[in-house]
């Protein structure tokens, strides 16, 4: 029995300046979310445009790895806070975020393309930055409640 895959022209056509212009504000919002606590919202919004830019030209997201790897690094900054360590928990923030970056850098290099996007980096790229922000952002309130708790 034979599979047979749905056609080129079966899909929806998708528009693609319009595609285009989401990749560069996926980028820009992902380059102010990079900025530890301040970039918060629009780090968010650069992740929702990543989603939704994928969606539209049928690429899969998988952020399984990327998911786990974030709730790992939430028991690590908890468990080096228990133990004193604020050096390391600012040491793990970043490490945490570079792990997180290849796993993306992974996922980007494994998805073939199915439509036309030379903008198509510069989601991923804003997808990181947001990443690294959101990281670096835990990371620093992770300390701020640490100090605030041992405040001696």
């Amino acid at each position: 029995m034979e599979t047979k895959l749905p056609s080129a022209s079966a899909r929806p056509s998708v528009d693609r300046v319009r595609m285009i212009r989401r990749s560069i504000r996926c980028f820009a919002f992902g380059l102010v979310g990079a900025v530890p606590l301040f970039g918060l919202g629009t780090a968010f919004l650069a992740l929702r445009l990543h989603r939704e830019l994928a969606r539209e030209s049928g690429v899969p997201v998988r952020a399984t790895g990327l998911d786990a790897s974030t709730v790992i690094a939430f028991a690590l900054l908890i468990a080096l806070c228990y133990f004193n360590q604020a050096g390391l928990v600012l040491a793990a923030g970043f490490l945490i975020s570079g792990l997180e970056g290849y796993l993306l850098l992974l996922q980007y290099r494994r998805i073939e393309l199915s439509d036309w996007n030379p903008a198509r980096n510069l989601a991923w790229w804003g997808a990181g930055l947001a990443y690294t922000g959101l990281n670096l952002s835990v990371t620093i309130i992770v300390l701020g409640i640490w100090s605030a708790i041992h405040k001696d």
